[in-house]
């Protein structure tokens, strides 16, 4: 009884530990940083005398749609299709509806139909790697440039290079952040005027995303490692 007394009062403590670090990270920039980290391609700094031409435009889906994670995907997608004027190819999961639905997302930007391409094959990112490559045996040699989340891409760009691609180049779907006054001071908000207003916009938005970024990369990091045990990287 001992024993297990003294794993639960180690486990206790380990975990109120962990609570600790998580929440001094997140009145920290660290969550920001880490999640900026995942999300960029350091071959663009490294590689700055070749011009990246890209003959496809590959990007892996999230979510259904519409969802935050597909629609930030597609206006990177749409916006880089244009462009270039290269052919799209949309790595996602069969669905009745949803590939319809970004087909159609894509064609309102102006994207012609016969240059959106499919891989509907795998359900993850080392699946789905292995059946682009299968799906266009031309495509493993040709530049080409992905796009995905942010938190997805350092992973993404393994898989592909450890099944054979050669000359890939990445772009995390970062959203933009807003530019205007979030303080409510002075603002007529009427309400129980003995509850002091939150001023801080540390306290009201801040701290609560970058608790959120922090499970995002911690989740990142598990599963980097996890395909990294089964050399899938």
């Amino acid at each position: 009884m001992k024993i297990v007394w003294g794993i639960l009062k180690w486990l206790f403590i380990s975990l109120g530990i962990f609570l600790l670090v998580i929440n001094i990270l997140a009145l920290t920039p660290a969550p920001f940083y880490m999640h900026r980290n995942l999300g960029e391609d350091l071959s663009w700094e490294e590689d700055t005398t070749t011009v990246f031409a890209p003959d496809y435009i590959v990007m892996f889906g999230g979510a259904g749609m519409p969802s935050e994670s597909n629609l930030i995907r597609l206006h990177y997608t749409a916006k880089f299709a244009n462009y270039f004027k290269k052919p799209t190819i949309l790595v996602h999961p069969k669905d009745s509806t949803c590939q319809a639905e970004m087909t159609q997302y894509l064609m309102n930007y102006g994207i012609a139909p016969d240059k959106i391409l499919y891989m509907t094959g795998g359900s993850n990112t080392r699946a789905q790697s292995l059946c682009l490559a299968d799906s266009f045996p031309n495509i493993t040699s040709a530049n080409c440039l992905i796009i995905t989340a942010p938190e997805h891409l350092s992973r993404t760009l393994k898989c592909l290079h450890k099944c054979g691609f050669q000359n890939i180049r990445g772009i995390g779907a970062f959203e933009n952040t807003v530019d205007f006054d979030l303080s409510i001071d002075k603002q007529a908000l009427k309400g129980n005027k003995y509850i002091p207003d939150i001023e801080s916009t540390n306290l009201r938005y801040t701290y609560w995303n970058y608790l959120k970024l922090e499970i995002i990369c911690f989740r990142e990091y598990f599963a980097t490692m996890y395909y990294w045990m089964k050399d899938w990287i």
